[in-house]
């Protein structure tokens, strides 16, 4: 997928919570030298409120609502972004056709539940909420993993990149960058 062209596309990065979308996405911003919008941050701007509080005063659907909002309004932007997507974006329906559809290459970010449980803290992620975020991890990624494979022009583990590198969410970074410019890439 990446060629000439994806210098002039925006890069959504999709995956489940706590793959890097927001620090590698900021990251791999810089190194393309093109502005940065967390769909997250977006949404609870607009809210007034925090993911979590939204959730719990709101539901669900109202916070999909305003994902679902904030997507459309960066995907129709016309400068080239980097976009962290939430998570869940990919739940919707409108979300995977809006991304198929965009001017975008879309970089699904992977992997395991374990790794990601060990890295996410779950009072802040109102789905992993009970006992075992590990669990709750692997039952979203076998629900969301065929709509990641739909969407994704690109997938990415990024497991390797934390096991041998000092700075593993800017070598992440920098590899995605040459997948989505075309440059030849440096193996983990």
């Amino acid at each position: 997928m990446a060629d000439q062209g994806a210098r002039d596309r925006h890069v959504v990065l999709v995956g489940l919570m706590g793959v890097g979308k927001s620090t590698v996405g900021r990251r791999l911003a810089k190194e393309l030298a093109r502005p940065f919008a967390d769909v997250d941050e977006q949404v609870e701007l607009r809210a007034g409120l925090v993911i979590p509080r939204l959730f719990e005063e709101r539901g669900e659907e109202a916070f999909r609502t305003l994902e679902a909002e904030v997507l459309a309004d960066l995907l129709d932007r016309p400068e080239p972004l980097v976009v962290a997507a939430g998570g869940g974006a990919v739940t919707r329906a409108e979300n995977r056709a809006r991304l198929r559809a965009a001017r975008a290459v879309v970089v699904w970010l992977q992997a395991s539940p374990a790794f990601l449980a060990a890295r996410t803290d779950p009072t802040h992620r109102p789905l992993l909420a009970g006992d075992d975020p590990a669990g709750a991890l692997a039952r979203l990624l076998a629900e969301r993993r065929p709509l990641y494979e739909e969407v994704a022009d690109l997938a990415v583990d990024v497991e390797p990149f934390h096991q041998g590198d000092e700075k593993p969410k800017r070598a992440l970074a920098r590899h995605i960058a040459a997948l989505v410019t075309g440059t030849p890439v440096a193996s983990p």
